[in-house]
């Protein structure tokens, strides 16, 4: 029987904006995971309620979604982005009808996030851009093609506008605007800047809110000229309002994640100054996930915003480190103390080439993510590790605070836990810890993963106990985590073909 090993290899540390390579080398069976480094310096039936906030004329729409079935202290979500479905690359939108469903089969996620240029909007030559009909026809169309395979409710797909999206347009509403017509929002009546989705876990004990904005320029100008995200003070302020609607419940854990197309360096200020980095911080979100930029500048843009640089010891890389300590003065253990205002911002690469899809996973406040490639074809299983987290671009001053205090429950720490996707039923899930200090990979844990068992389930979760005391380094790079699982159609597993440094 043929086998398959899947891998991610780590980027190297020369760049922050490297981001993860996967590489399918075979068919099915054994499934590789490789993070390096590691964190270790330390449709499911679904009930939706919405309501319209009437207190803004954006119109801004808030659902909550009551998530069923276990686990039940892990939420995921899929993001797709820059799709540039167009008239002129059929196999933009052949290619996503022919792999996408199956792949959302697998995940079932709990919502599907799509962040910008459904369309191209561009002549076969390049120099006209405007908007096609037929190239929304087309998007209507596949998408609900995929919906209907996959099995997923229309209600948790959530299309954002790009800017490729309003090439044309003069006024939003008119006779050129498709996007209104034609896109999942659009027919779902989510015509506000501003949309807002919330999930809840054990009977809403858990929540975690997903903001959605539209800051593509009203008047709805050509390339070069909108090739920036220009967010009003009016959205401001709607914005701020949504990421706020659950403030007057702090004792409850909350995870706040926005969603947009356009990086934070591809986004004006308001005209009073302010910008979409001043209410995130003010949040302390989880994370902002965008698209837009492709993979021009490295695989990916990852980037770690924090309102007090001091907070923590400068570092070249923001690397979790349970030996940090702060520049000045000493920790502030007070559960009156003001949370450290921090985000990270995670553009993630293209469907239009790179077939690119996300999956966003929050596991007891611990957000994690995984890019996977679909450019070889679709993908049998796939691996995401929900903690630890990846030191490089997961990982936040506030865990740092929260393990240092012991504010967080001793439980989110003490075992190594990851979700597995897969088409086929797992014979096996295995972790195995290196430690690099000598300059070479000696395995220092290699322990069997178990299932976590439910009644009902979205999805796999797998787990393994762990010390996670024993990992206290001054370096955030000496130990490197791999993940390995085996299907049923594995067969015997055999050594590694290709190393994974």
């Amino acid at each position: 029987m043929e086998r398959s090993k899947f891998q991610i290899k780590p980027p190297s540390l020369s760049s922050e904006t490297n981001g993860r390579k996967l590489r399918l080398v075979g068919d099915m069976g054994v499934l590789i995971l490789i993070l390096l480094p590691v964190f270790l310096c330390l449709s499911p039936p679904i009930c939706y309620a919405q309501h319209e906030d009437q207190s803004s004329s954006f119109s801004s729409l808030r659902t909550v979604i009551d998530v069923k079935d276990g686990p039940d202290s892990v939420v995921w979500v899929v993001q797709l982005s820059d799709l540039h479905f167009s008239v002129h690359h059929p196999d933009r939108a052949i290619d996503f009808k022919n792999i996408v469903p199956a792949a959302l089969a697998m995940i079932n996620p709990s919502l599907v996030l799509i962040t910008g240029d459904l369309t191209d909007g561009k002549s076969k030559d390049l120099l006209v851009m405007k908007q096609n009909e037929e190239e929304w026809v087309e998007y209507k169309n596949v998408m609900e093609d995929v919906m209907k395979r996959s099995g997923l409710d229309k209600n948790i797909f959530y299309d954002l506008r790009g800017n490729h999206d309003n090439f044309g347009v003069p006024i939003i509403g008119g006779s050129l605007d498709f996007y209104s017509k034609y896109s999942i929002n659009g027919q779902l009546g989510r015509s506000g800047h501003v949309n807002s989705v919330t999930l809840t876990l054990q009977g809403g004990r858990q929540k975690y809110l997903f903001v959605g904005l539209d800051s593509t320029m009203s008047l709805g100008l050509r390339g070069p000229t909108n090739l920036f995200g220009h967010p009003t003070d009016q959205l401001l302020t709607e914005i701020d309002s949504e990421l706020s609607q659950w403030d007057s419940q702090p004792l409850k854990p909350m995870s706040k994640i926005s969603f947009g197309h356009f990086p934070l360096s591809f986004s004006a200020s308001s005209q009073s100054g302010k910008t979409l980095n001043d209410i995130f911080l003010k949040h302390s979100l989880s994370a902002y996930v965008c698209g837009h930029l492709h993979t021009r500048f490295g695989k990916n843009l990852k980037r770690h915003h924090l309102s007090s640089p001091s907070f923590l010891s400068s570092n070249k890389f923001f690397q979790f480190n349970l030996h940090q300590t702060r520049s000045e003065g000493g920790k502030n253990c007070s559960f009156g103390a003001p949370p450290v205002e921090e985000f990270w911002e995670w553009e993630m690469g293209d469907w239009r080439k790179s077939r690119a899809m996300r999956i966003l996973a929050i596991d007891r406040g611990h957000v994690s993510f995984a890019d996977i490639d679909f450019n070889s074809g679709s993908k049998k299983t796939i691996i995401l590790p929900t903690f630890p987290l990846d030191s490089r671009f997961m990982s936040t001053s506030s865990s740092h605070h929260e393990y240092e205090c012991e504010h967080m429950l001793s439980s989110s720490y003490e075992t190594v836990r990851a979700l597995v996707f897969s088409v086929s039923p797992i014979v096996s899930v295995v972790t195995k810890i290196y430690d690099t200090r000598y300059g070479k990979l000696e395995t220092i844990v290699d322990a069997s993963m178990t299932k976590v068992e439910d009644e009902s389930s979205r999805g796999d979760l797998y787990v393994v106990p762990w010390n996670y005391k024993a990992f206290q380094d001054p370096s955030a790079n000496r130990f490197w985590l791999q993940i390995e699982a085996t299907d049923i159609m594995a067969g015997q597993l055999r050594p590694n073909e290709d190393h994974f440094l």
